[in-house]
């Protein structure tokens, strides 16, 4: 039988897949909340990203970073 819908994307093939999983508590985490309640329906995935580039990019370069740095990267991309 005939496969109904759109084909299948080249790109599909070689995609990974990260699944992450976040405990954000109120009054603690309130600009995450706010950073994500903000984020148009079906467009998380894209937003992330460019939040962990812009945030991120600067620590990747250096793998000997330690955790507060880190954190200060992830925090960044809040702002």
């Amino acid at each position: 039988m005939a496969r109904r819908g759109r084909p299948r994307s080249a790109r599909a093939a070689s995609a990974i897949l990260v699944r992450v999983k976040l405990r954000l508590y109120p009054g603690e985490d309130d600009d995450l909340i706010a950073f994500f309640n903000e984020i148009a329906r079906g467009n998380r995935a894209a937003t992330v990203k460019g939040a962990l580039r812009s945030g991120v990019s600067a620590s990747a370069s250096n793998p000997s970073s330690d955790d507060e740095d880190i954190l200060a990267s992830l925090a960044s991309f809040v702002l």
